[in-house]
């Protein structure tokens, strides 16, 4: 600082004693021979000249071998070396750092006298306490822990006096420590949540008001009449919680509403190759809502009571594959079918309930229920009605009166009414059925064709639209426990018959004991299409598949109209990746061959990426040729020998066909239903056997299949060569051994080719079995059937 008009010479600020003025006038009167006007005690100088004066009084103690003389009094009480804790004196380096924070150090005669009499009295304070007394004011660590112990003395008289209704918890902590605690504290305060913020203020003391809390945390006032209400309903350090919307759903919550939505009675997944979203780059098929989001809701808080959620969120939770009914497709529901069944049907309704045969309420109608209302029966009505007119169904918009429009409801209500029990049952049972599944008992196998796959070019001729091609797409979901395939199989045989069905089974079998090598049993799904699943000649099939494919089966039937499942989005999503890839891509498709290497290799190189290394779609081809070899050589001969006269009676009214030991089938109307009807199967067979023993060499013939008995193995083998001066017969073996239908050259060296003794002969094949393309073996039922029981017998 500076004074003056043109001021160059700094204003002094510290004041100096009689010792040091007397100093600097010896020094500088000497130099200047007087003319320089002398300084007193009392007088002020500047920072730098009183560093200067310091920095050669250093000197000078250092010549003296390090012994203080005092400048004056007040400095004789500072330094002291007969203090009891023989502590070290500051020596050079320690003045160095004084001179460093010059500005610091007390230099006027009022601060040290004032610090004499803090000294003076701390003294007296320590001597009640038997406290040794300050000598030296610059050994800080040594009184810090002096006053330490003074102030931990105080408490404790303070406990004993006042007897706290807490016990005292004296941890020994110096004030510095914590005072380093309370810094940390403030520290985390701010750099915690606003959350965390309200919680930690909850340690405050209860003395604290809102005030208080404010200016020692700096927080804001709000946050600190949160946290003293927070502690007086909750606690210490209790988590605030709000009650506005804004509460967390558990993640398990969160899951059970997705899987509800996923169901297939609450959503049903669209068949259609456009209904495909991508969620995270995946194509996902889009699954449309079977009811409304009130019924959905309503229906989710009947089967999880425990779950606690708000309709809001229900509705927020919805995947982004399902999506809701259009505003079209949603009316004003005053009364809904639910309605009616739950106003008509008894409390705990039955199976004769829905059947219209119990006594309480199978004679009530609905037309009962809406008459209460007292309408007008004569009043002008409007509705819509579907109609099957020459085998064609057409939907009708009729007019009429009020009773012409209840006659109608009650009309098909009995229709109605076996429907929808047959759809709530079946839901459920395949539901569980799902559940219940495991690789070591039976595998869920889901079945149905998809809408053909119509192919196209990405610059076609006009002329092409009205004469392309379509390639056959049958869809296969497997789940056993929580293991699920997708199976695609895709051929360019165009007829969805039951002899394509029987030969995808043979795949499906294939695949199951490649990948399922435990499961005893498949149990095939799939909605009551007659054409190729509902009929005789499939179920027929049913009765013959242990003995066709080497496992027992069983078929479940889910109600008309509610086939729909994963198999559907199979399909979807295989058509839309191909149509998207010829589109954009230019990729060409011009066969069912080229479809097939196409969907294959986009799914291989899927694997490749997977971390499962699985394909996420296994992809199969049936050539027309072999569904047609197939129908000719089995099943074409197993139909016609089937007694016309001995058909299932009312087969569409049955959902669950299980098969005996003894082949008889069990028809059941529901999966769980007590009454069942048996069924067996008559078959026209006069012919001759298909099989006869062998005992000399002349009753066989090069190229003739035989069976032939190795270490109790029954091996089907093919004659390749008759030595009768050896009396034996070189054969090529196949594989596996039997019971099987299908069969291939053996690959083990032992056996290949070898020659037999005409002893291990067994039997011989009248008519050779069928020949696949690769050289394999197919047995016809008939042949297994005598074979099997001929070696039984053995």
């Amino acid at each position: 600082m500076k004074k003056g008009r043109n001021p160059t010479h700094p204003c002094g600020i510290h004041q100096i004693d009689a010792a040091t003025a007397a100093k600097i006038n010896r020094q500088y009167l000497s130099i200047t021979e007087g003319t320089l006007k002398e300084v007193h005690e009392g007088d002020k100088i500047c920072t730098g000249c009183l560093r200067k004066t310091l920095n050669e009084k250093v000197e000078y103690d250092m010549n003296e071998n390090d012994v203080i003389e005092p400048m004056s009094i007040d400095e004789t009480e500072w330094f002291d070396y007969d203090d009891e804790d023989h502590e070290e004196v500051v020596n050079g380096n320690d003045f160095e750092q004084v001179n460093d924070k010059i500005e610091d150090l007390p230099s006027s005669q009022e601060d040290k006298h004032k610090k004499e009499q803090v000294r003076r009295t701390l003294n007296i304070i320590f001597k009640l306490f038997n406290i040794p007394a300050i000598r030296d004011i610059r050994r800080i660590k040594n009184i810090r822990q002096k006053v330490d112990n003074v102030c931990s003395a105080l408490y404790k008289f303070c406990d004993i006096l006042l007897k706290p209704e807490q016990e005292s918890m004296n941890h020994y902590l110096s004030m510095k420590d914590s005072n380093i605690l309370l810094s940390g504290l403030k520290t985390l305060f701010q750099e915690s949540t606003d959350n965390e913020q309200i919680r930690l203020l909850t340690i405050s003391p209860d003395s604290w008001g809102r005030k208080t809390i404010r200016k020692w945390f700096n927080c804001t006032d709000y946050q600190a009449q949160q946290a003293l209400l927070l502690k007086k309903t909750k606690g210490l350090l209790a988590f605030p919680e709000y009650f506005s919307g804004n509460k967390h759903l558990t993640e398990n919550t969160i899951n059970v509403v997705n899987e509800f939505y996923l169901q297939d009675g609450i959503s049903r997944a669209s068949s259609r190759k456009r209904d495909i979203i991508h969620i995270n780059k995946t194509p996902v098929p889009i699954r449309f809502m079977e009811m409304t989001i009130r019924e959905a809701f309503a229906t989710f808080i009947i089967q999880n009571p425990t779950v606690n959620i708000s309709k809001s969120s229900f509705y927020a939770l919805r995947p982004r594959e399902v999506k809701c009914m259009g505003p079209s497709d949603i009316g004003i529901e005053v009364i809904t079918d639910k309605y009616f069944v739950n106003r008509i049907l008894c409390s705990i309704p039955t199976e004769n309930c829905f059947t219209r045969q119990c006594n309480v309420c199978g004679m009530i109608n609905p037309s009962d229920i809406l008459k209460e209302n007292n309408i007008n029966l004569n009043e002008n009505a409007s509705w819509s009605q579907w109609k099957t007119i020459n085998h064609k169904v057409e939907l009708f918009h009729m007019d009429g009166s009020f009773d012409l429009l209840l006659d109608a409801i009650d009309s098909h209500w009995t229709n109605f009414l076996l429907h929808s029990y047959l759809t709530a049952e079946q839901r459920e049972y395949i539901k569980n059925l799902r559940l219940n599944s495991s690789d070591s008992t039976y595998i869920v196998a889901q079945i149905d064709f998809a809408e053909n796959f119509t192919i196209f070019h990405q610059r076609e001729v006009q002329g092409y639209h009205w004469n392309n091609k379509q390639i056959t797409i049958f869809t296969v979901h497997l789940k056993a426990g929580s293991i699920n395939k997708n199976v695609v199989i895709i051929s360019d045989y165009m007829l969805h018959n039951t002899a394509f069905v029987y030969v995808a089974q043979g795949l499906i079998v294939d695949f199951i004991k490649t990948n399922f090598p435990s499961v005893e049993k498949i149990n095939y799904l799939s909605d009551g299409a007659t054409n190729h699943f509902k009929n005789s000649f499939n179920i027929f099939n049913l009765t013959r598949h242990k003995d066709d494919f080497g496992l027992a089966a069983c078929w479940t039937f889910s109600s008309t109209g509610h086939g729909k499942g994963p198999c559907d989005g199979l399909g979807a999503s295989v058509k839309y990746t191909a149509t998207r890839s010829i589109i954009t891509s230019g990729t060409s498709i011009s066969s069912a061959e080229e479809f097939y290497e196409f969907t294959r290799n986009l799914n291989y190189n899927a694997a490749n990426t997977s971390i499962t290394n699985q394909p996420p779609i296994h992809v199969f081809y049936i050539k027309s040729t072999t569904v047609e070899h197939v129908y000719s050589e089995i099943l074409k001969l197993r139909w016609e020998n089937l007694n016309k006269t001995n058909r299932i009676k009312y087969i569409r009214s049955f959902h669950q066909f299980n098969v005996r030991r003894d082949g008889t089938l069990v028809c059941q109307r529901t999966s769980n239903s007590i009454d069942y009807t048996t069924f067996m199967f008559k078959t026209n067979d006069n012919s001759e056997s298909s099989i006869r023993p062998v005992h000399t060499l002349d009753e066989l013939d090069v190229g003739k299949f035989i069976i032939i008995n190795e270490n109790d193995d029954y091996l089907l083998s093919k004659v390749k060569l008759i030595n009768h001066l050896t009396q034996e017969v070189q054969v090529q073996y196949y594989e596996p051994p039997f019971p099987a239908t299908i069969f291939y050259v053996s690959r083990s060296r032992n056996r290949n080719i070898n020659n037999i003794n005409i002893d291990s002969i067994v039997l011989l094949i009248r008519h050779n079995p069928i020949l696949g393309e690769q050289g394999e073996v197919y047995l016809n039922p008939e042949q297994f059937t005598n074979i099997k029981n001929t070696c039984e017998e053995l």
